[in-house]
């Protein structure tokens, strides 16, 4: 590991976390330091989001589109626009050099557009039916951490890892992936190779079980609140959780969120828990910096709480506009409900916030990770997502 540190992985370094800007999930957490995204400060968000929205507008298409694997013997479409933009924009993002023409506007899809539609998707949620389904993820959530920070410092003990090692790959697996780590990382003082072999692997096993669950989902006959809820207590990042939840149905995806967006929640307590034990704060590194804990509760959890609880209320009412002209043909009436037009909108924004996810992520910087991390990481995620199937069946 130590020898890791210093070594270049197919360009990039654990010594020098820039390649791991793209990793940001948007919990809260600055991934590396602002300098790191100086190179697009004079750049245009424009192309980078006309790239975005192209992937978005042909995979919406694609989704409906009439032929396999888009449309199946029963005439269903299996695959989700959402989880179709995020290939895409993998593919194009790791086969063509985009440049820095683009980044600023693909940086900007992925880390503000993506939490603005999170946001409005709360507008087609029940207030109380969120915090019914907020509460029980809650409480699992908390049995998530425990279990999963159990089963790494006993592997640590196993394989060698270190309770630094260990704690970083327990709470990046049981919260929300390379942003709890990042947050984590000052308060134990854990070192920038280590991080950056921790978000890296996290990363990877999150991404891989994006593709995985939804296939095991329906090879097991999961209903959808079922499913979203398993698939919003074990993969690590909001990205991923959504990918996979819309990608199994509407339903399933809007449970996801609401159950990842509680495991999110609970950043803040476990860094509480965390700096007590540890006795003090960490001075802060080049990969992240000590926030009092309040602030590791992202706003855009509040605004998406806000935004169902005006559904609820009946702040976000149906609309019906007449244009009574009898003197030219005849009177008009055109109706509109808030909420169906607020998530119409909040679905196509995270297809196209999806597509810039896929634009930032770059699988050579999976290199980063070890073997030894990532079988570690890959067994823990294994039997958690086993125990949490149990719990939700």
């Amino acid at each position: 590991m130590k020898a890791q540190s210093q070594k270049q992985n197919g360009g990039y370094s654990t010594t020098d976390l820039s390649w791991a800007e793209y990793l940001d999930s948007f919990e809260g957490v600055d991934t590396v330091k602002q300098s790191a995204q100086i190179e697009t400060a004079s750049s245009s968000i424009w192309p980078g989001l006309g790239i975005a929205m192209g992937l978005a507008t042909m995979a919406s298409w694609l989704s409906k589109a009439p032929i396999w694997p888009f449309t199946n013997a029963a005439g269903a479409h299996p695959l989700d626009a959402i989880l179709i933009a995020a290939v895409m924009g993998m593919l194009l993002g790791n086969g063509l050099s985009l440049g820095r023409t683009y980044k600023e506007g693909i940086t900007f899809v992925s880390r503000k557009l993506l939490p603005f539609s999170v946001v409005l998707l709360g507008a087609r949620l029940d207030f109380f039916e969120l915090l019914a389904v907020g509460s029980r993820s809650l409480v699992l959530g908390c049995l998530v951490v425990g279990l999963t920070l159990v089963f790494f410092l006993v592997l640590a003990r196993w394989w060698k890892f270190t309770s630094i090692e260990a704690l970083l790959l327990g709470i990046g697996t049981a919260i929300c992936g390379g942003s709890a780590i990042v947050a984590v990382a000052p308060v134990i003082k854990a070192k920038q190779a280590e991080v950056a072999v921790s978000v890296a692997t996290v990363t990877l096993i999150g991404l891989v079980a994006m593709f995985l669950l939804p296939i095991v989902g329906v090879f097991l006959g999961m209903d959808a609140r079922a499913f979203g809820l398993w698939v919003g207590l074990v993969i690590h990042q909001t990205p991923q959780v959504v990918a996979a939840g819309f990608a199994y149905g509407p339903e399933a995806g809007e449970v996801a969120t609401v159950v990842k967006l509680a495991r999110v929640c609970l950043l803040a307590p476990v860094i509480v828990g965390v700096s007590l034990v540890w006795g003090k704060w960490g001075s802060g590194r080049e990969i992240g910096v000590s926030k009092p804990w309040w602030r590791h509760i992202p706003l855009f959890v509040l605004g998406f709480v806000g935004m169902a609880l005006l559904r609820t209320v009946g702040f976000l009412p149906d609309i019906d506009l007449s244009w009574d002209q009898s003197n030219v043909i005849s009177s008009t009436v055109f109706s509109m409900s808030l909420p169906t037009v607020l998530s119409k909108t909040a679905t196509f924004l995270l297809v196209i916030a999806m597509a810039g996810v896929g634009l930032e992520t770059r699988l050579a910087a999976f290199r980063v990770s070890s073997l030894r991390a990532c079988a570690a990481a890959a067994l823990v995620f294994l039997f958690l997502a086993s125990i949490v199937l149990l719990l939700v069946q």
